[in-house]
């Protein structure tokens, strides 16, 4: 089994940090100047964090798959809270491929990295994601996609 856990909006609340332009589209200019090290250290968790948790604390395959550029605060702010997963993909600097078939393009690359074959990680993987386009990207890959809005939302109620 492979758990995919996507991070904004998923198992981190980082709204704190975010400007929505009038088109709906994240305003990138306003996130980068916001991803100082105080701001993430300022981010929180939300309930399908304790999901990733426990997937790592119990030795399962657990795997970050963001669109967020890395940078070393994120990496401080996932080990202090239990969430440092063995494998973790993110979007490289510079990179401005759409969510979907940038999550898409580094899990395939993650496969043959490791010698699986898609087919055989596509049956035993679950993705948890916000992102509606990256769940149908996923779902006609065969992969079980898990909507993360609706999974806090019901673990909050």
């Amino acid at each position: 089994m492979h758990f995919i856990f996507d991070l904004d909006h998923t198992v981190i609340d980082s709204s704190h940090r975010q400007l929505t332009k009038a088109d709906g589209s994240l305003d990138l200019t306003h996130w980068r100047e916001n991803c100082t090290h105080e701001k993430i250290m300022a981010d929180t968790l939300l309930p399908l964090a304790r999901t990733m948790q426990d997937a790592i604390n119990n030795g399962q395959n657990v795997i970050i798959c963001t669109a967020r550029v890395l940078g070393r605060s994120d990496i401080i702010f996932l080990a202090k809270h239990g969430l440092l997963a063995s494998v973790i993909l993110s979007r490289p600097e510079g990179d401005t491929t759409p969510d979907a078939e940038l999550k898409t393009r580094l899990l395939k690359q993650h496969c043959q990295t490791v010698g699986i074959t898609w087919a055989r990680f596509t049956r035993s993987a679950y993705m948890f994601d916000d992102n509606v386009n990256v769940l149908a990207e996923m779902k006609s890959h065969g992969i079980q996609a898990l909507n993360a809005i609706k999974i806090n939302q019901s673990k909050v109620a």
